[in-house]
């Protein structure tokens, strides 16, 4: 059985720029809220799911049929639809954050293309670390794996200790690289506290839209340059992050 200490939330990022992709995007949330209910009948400390819709980035028809599709199949009062304007990962993540404060004590951050390695083992092994002093765990998925494991959690798949990262200012980069600067300050207040966690064989599932697949190569070519900026910003590196691994 999973450890009852802790209670999960997670928060799932939906949108689309382009009208016409709104339908395949919904029905691909609907197909991770229902992987959600199946992992939940095994890891019950999995509380909460809230679709986040950043709404400076959405064509500005996903919130009505996300919750149009919800109240159909069901799901209407169990996942929480929230659209909040800023940077998507910066203040709409935040945004998440303090709706989830106070009935949850950690937050799960899954991109949808990271939503096949959402299991019970996944979930048990995160709360393992935090059991044993994590303040931030992550998934070493598919060709982050080396990213990780050098400290760099991704919030393609992440867990924080809301509280805790509250505390240290939350994510403020607007380079998209939004898990760089809460590391560093973990790293400087908490010492060892990040955990890379292990997964099986896996890949990404990039969803088929053309929007999609652009943003996935674009974010995969800048990001190595993006993280080295943030840690600039900070007056840190990658080996300041790297030492403060569990």
């Amino acid at each position: 059985m999973a450890s009852l200490r802790y209670t999960y939330g997670l928060l799932l990022r939906v949108y689309t720029p382009k009208t016409q992709e709104v339908k395949a995007r919904v029905d691909r949330a609907l197909e991770h809220v229902k992987q959600v209910s199946i992992v939940r009948q095994d890891f019950k400390s999995l509380n909460r799911l809230m679709l986040l819709v950043p709404r400076d980035y959405d064509c500005g028809e996903t919130v009505s049929a996300l919750r149009r599709r919800l109240k159909d199949e069901g799901f209407g009062a169990r996942v929480s639809v929230f659209a909040s304007h800023g940077h998507h990962s910066c203040e709409v993540l935040n945004e998440g954050l303090m709706e989830l404060l106070g009935d949850v004590s950690h937050a799960l951050i899954v991109s949808g293309k990271a939503m096949p390695y959402l299991t019970f083992a996944a979930m048990l092994a995160i709360d393992r670390a935090f059991v044993t002093g994590a303040k931030v765990a992550g998934l070493a998925v598919d060709e982050l794996r080396s990213v990780v494991f050098s400290g760099r959690i991704q919030n393609t798949f992440a867990a924080w200790d809301i509280e805790s990262l509250l505390q240290v200012g939350g994510f403020d980069s607007q380079g998209g690289v939004e898990e760089i600067a809460p590391l560093i300050r973990f790293a400087r207040r908490y010492g060892k506290c990040i955990a890379p966690i292990e997964v099986g064989a896996g890949v990404l599932d990039v969803f088929a839209t053309e929007t999609a697949r652009k943003r996935h190569e674009e974010v995969m070519a800048t990001k190595l340059a993006r993280q080295q900026a943030e840690c600039d910003r900070l007056d840190a590196d990658f080996k300041f992050i790297r030492d403060a691994v569990m």
